[in-house]
């Protein structure tokens, strides 16, 4: 399991502090959509791996979270809309 240690300089970490390799692809993730929101935390916690970048393909993305009842459609709903 990763410490909060652990997940505050993953959090942290730039692209080129990270090895692509061990960044897992998105097609490759098996999530459970039946699990509750702290059983889907407690798997991404328990396999060790950064929680904060994702790859598809040759792309790597970071990923950041927020404390907010927003969702993903609803910000990128918002950001099209402001421009």
């Amino acid at each position: 399991m990763l410490t909060r240690e652990e997940l505050l300089r993953m959090r942290e970490m730039t692209f080129d502090e990270i090895n692509p390799e061990e960044i897992p692809d998105i097609k490759d993730l098996d999530i459970d959509v039946k699990k509750s929101k702290q059983e889907k935390i407690r798997e991404v916690l328990e396999s060790g791996r950064n929680p904060y970048f994702i790859r598809s393909g040759d792309i790597i993305v970071k990923i950041g979270f927020a404390s907010t009842n927003r969702t993903i459609e609803e910000a990128l709903e918002s950001l099209i809309s402001a421009k």
